[in-house]
């Protein structure tokens, strides 16, 4: 296991998550400590840094250090920063935003390296996020539906069954005019990790 000399990884979870400790990340961070809670999500896939007390600007410099943030394309994000997309869920509203089983944007030509999550309100009990660990899905296949997906291509639509739904309490004035079964893209159904270099089948 990873040793970190910066920051404190506790594991939830057997199969998924970590809780981050001993990082404020609404301030600057150091080369150092920016590589461990890297190499923390690469080994977690989920991490958790509770506690933090984040504007929009900061949130943005955080995930910055990680790659570009993407604007969504079909719920409008904040004014000053379309990047981040408010998600809101009103006592009305019958349906989850996202509310199903899905890696996101997968539609995309490059999928983002992840999504970040800040909690700003949040229900006394249900309202969960669920993870799971596709490295753990992969490895636990049996030989021969590894071998039956190792060559399959996915096609990921973005207006395709019933995720349009699930966007449904949110949709407004997008952040683009595309529509919303105009995103296509093909990936395979298992791919190696550039970093890890451990395979996992895409959902």
């Amino acid at each position: 296991m990873p040793q970190y000399k910066h920051i404190v990884v506790k594991p939830i979870a057997g199969a998924i998550g970590a809780d981050i400790e001993n990082v404020d990340i609404s301030k600057p961070l150091s080369n150092d400590e920016l590589s461990e809670i890297r190499t923390a999500f690469l080994n977690h896939l989920v991490i958790c840094i509770r506690g933090q007390t984040l504007q929009p600007k900061s949130q943005l410099a955080f995930a910055r250090h990680f790659g570009t943030p993407m604007i969504y394309p079909f719920v409008k994000g904040l004014d000053e920063y379309p990047e981040i997309t408010p998600v809101i869920k009103e006592k009305e509203h019958k349906i989850n935003f996202g509310g199903l089983w899905h890696s996101d944007t997968a539609y995309e030509q490059t999928p983002p390296l992840g999504t970040m999550l800040y909690a700003r309100e949040l229900p006394p009990y249900g309202g969960d996020t669920e993870f799971s660990n596709m490295y753990l899905a992969y490895e636990t296949l049996s030989n021969g539906m590894r071998a039956l997906l190792e060559n399959l291509i996915a096609v990921n639509i973005s207006g395709k069954g019933r995720v349009q739904d699930t966007r449904a309490p949110m949709r407004g004035t997008a952040a683009t005019s595309a529509r919303e079964d105009s995103f296509i893209a093909e990936h395979p159904v298992v791919r190696t990790h550039p970093e890890t270099g451990s395979k996992i089948a895409l959902r």
